[in-house]
């Protein structure tokens, strides 16, 4: 069952709404901290990283050690905005970054972003959580699927060709974290 709390789908308290526009209800570290199901993305921060899965999403006190120092979240918590659209500088310095254009290259689901922060503000945060929802689902089976998974753990269907950018990730992003 999911509440509405803070125009923000919540699950328990777990919050699947974020400042740069990422559905953190398709996160592979908060769906492997809640289920135990790990995609490629999740084993390889955890099992090559060290780092711990824990999260329930960006807007908790609760949060994967590398999306605490993320900088479009820090400075939206300084500035006290809900979500980077909805600061009078954006789009900003660390919107248009190049560190950011790197990112983007090296974590292809991170380019959904500014897609995503568009329909927020045409469609509300509500209406885009309801949709986000439905999208990171197996079409056959209903089961929650993350960025990075290309099998549904469930039923095995493909889920490769559904979704809009690559379901890989280069590693080299996180040399010298850790």
């Amino acid at each position: 069952m999911y509440l509405i709390k803070k125009e923000a789908y919540c699950v328990s308290n777990f919050n699947y709404d974020s400042y740069c526009g990422i559905y953190c209800g398709a996160c592979s570290i908060l769906r492997a901290y809640q289920t135990g199901i790990k995609d490629k993305f999740a084993s390889f921060m955890s099992d090559e990283m060290g780092f711990e899965l824990r999260c329930h999403g960006c807007k908790t006190d609760t949060v994967f050690e590398n999306c605490a120092n993320c900088k479009a979240r820090n400075c939206s918590i300084n500035k006290k905005v809900e979500r980077c659209i909805d600061c009078s500088n954006f789009p900003c310095d660390i919107v248009n970054s190049d560190e950011l254009k790197n990112i983007l290259d090296k974590l292809p689901h991170l380019k959904t972003i500014l897609n995503n922060i568009g329909t927020i503000k045409n469609i509300g945060v509500n209406k885009w959580l309801e949709d986000q929802d439905k999208k990171w689902k197996c079409p056959d089976c209903q089961t929650n699927f993350t960025w990075y998974t290309t099998k549904c753990s469930k039923c095995g269907k493909d889920l490769e060709k559904i979704m809009d950018y690559e379901k890989t990730f280069d590693k080299s992003i996180f040399e010298g974290i850790k």
